[in-house]
């Protein structure tokens, strides 16, 4: 009963704010069951509190080895990638935990939301380039690659209209994405949904 009572005694030192007594608190408990899921768990969210997302992947992927079919395990390793930098590793958090639950919208938003990132980057330099032939031919590269992000997002937005028909942010996102694609029937569509949800 001893890792139980120190887990429960760290989750009050979490809740109460004194982070390093439910370090010191969950760090003992392991000492005596290190495999316990809960346990591991608890020092994850220790981690978390503390902005510490290294540590706090390392000790998710213990939780996920010990249940590889839960997704939302995967889209918590997701968040916590992508928070830190690591895009890749987000996405494949993201995808598979789409693999796992096909309806998990938070890891469909997330991915459109992880890929359209390079858009700034892109935009700005576009809008930094000059008007020489070679400039022209540069903005015409960007703009397709541009173009390939958005439509690499595209599916997941939509897919996540699905189950949000009325998500503003997402119907805004996608409006856009359309106009600048050139899709005018989706974009007029949209942006018609748009307006009715507003009015």
């Amino acid at each position: 009963r001893r890792p139980i009572i120190l887990k429960d005694l760290g989750a009050i030192y979490i809740n109460k704010g004194r982070i390093d007594d439910a370090k010191s608190i969950i760090a003992d408990a392991r000492k005596d069951d290190p495999n316990d899921v809960a346990l591991i768990k608890a020092e994850a969210n220790i981690a978390l509190q503390m902005d510490d997302m290294k540590t706090y992947n390392s000790l998710m992927q213990q939780v996920i080895d010990s249940d590889p079919d839960n997704p939302e395990l995967f889209y918590n390793l997701g968040v916590s990638s992508a928070s830190i930098g690591e895009r890749e590793k987000a996405i494949n958090y993201y995808e598979k935990a789409l693999e796992l639950d096909p309806n998990y919208v938070n890891a469909k938003v997330n991915l459109a939301v992880i890929i359209l990132e390079r858009e700034d980057a892109i935009i700005e330099e576009m809008n930094s380039l000059g008007t020489s032939a070679q400039d022209n031919k540069k903005y015409d590269e960007l703009r397709n690659e541009r173009n390939e992000l958005y439509n690499d997002a595209v599916p997941y937005l939509e897919s996540a209209l699905i189950d949000r028909p009325e998500d503003m942010n997402i119907l805004r996102t996608l409006m856009n994405i359309y106009s600048i694609l050139g899709e005018d029937a989706k974009f007029k569509q949209t942006k018609a949904k748009i307006e009715s949800l507003e009015n």
